[in-house]
């Protein structure tokens, strides 16, 4: 894993893994205080709300997967693009339920794609060492996710809510950044076409 970790191609895929689940985790964490102070929703309603989010994230799931098995690095620029779009806009058009909740479906079919996609891309990345790439994606990811939630509670006890919404849709873009700099380098080093896709 160490040897893997030097490769270029490699660690831009693995940040771009870090700065997306980082990003959702930092912001999805504390999605219920935003939908109560951002877009005035009741207790009773972010219920549903959740739970329609998380029927997208199912759709995502499947349309994400279908995706990334034509092209894992194209899906995967959609999703950083689509995910980083929805979180930065909560603050700024998420000021009612109604448009809170097509933000959070849209944020839910975003997401839902990025567990199958990344991993997808990965293993494109290292198609040689499979097994290893599986397990550096595993712990990014779930390094990421504390590192997201703990950074997203800084900010909410700080600057507030809305600055946690834009500080995760910032790192969702970092990841977009991230995939498409992959592109020229993991095509340039000779990994074959599979790793530029």
């Amino acid at each position: 894993m160490a040897r893997l970790s030097g490769e270029r191609s490699v660690r831009l895929a693995l940040a771009a893994v870090a700065l997306l689940a980082t990003g959702h985790f930092a912001a999805y964490t504390y999605v219920r205080p935003a939908l109560e102070e951002i877009s005035g929703a009741d207790a009773g309603l972010i219920g549903v709300l959740l739970l329609v989010y998380g029927v997208a994230g199912v759709a995502g799931n499947f349309t994400g997967g279908a995706g990334a098995a034509r092209s894992p690095r194209t899906t995967l620029l959609l999703i950083s693009g689509m995910l980083a779009a929805v979180v930065l806009l909560v603050p700024v058009l998420g000021r009612s339920p109604v448009s809170g909740a097509v933000l959070l479906v849209l944020w839910g079919l975003a997401y839902g794609g990025v567990s199958v996609t990344t991993q997808a891309w990965l293993m494109s990345v290292a198609p040689h060492a499979r097994e290893a790439m599986s397990a550096l994606f595993a712990g990014v990811f779930n390094a990421s996710i504390a590192l997201g939630a703990f950074g997203g509670g800084r900010i909410a006890d700080g600057p507030g809510i809305n600055w946690v919404m834009w500080a995760g849709g910032a790192l969702a873009a970092g990841a977009l950044v991230a995939v498409g700099v992959a592109s020229a380098p993991v095509g340039a080093v000779g990994r074959g076409s599979r790793g530029t896709r």
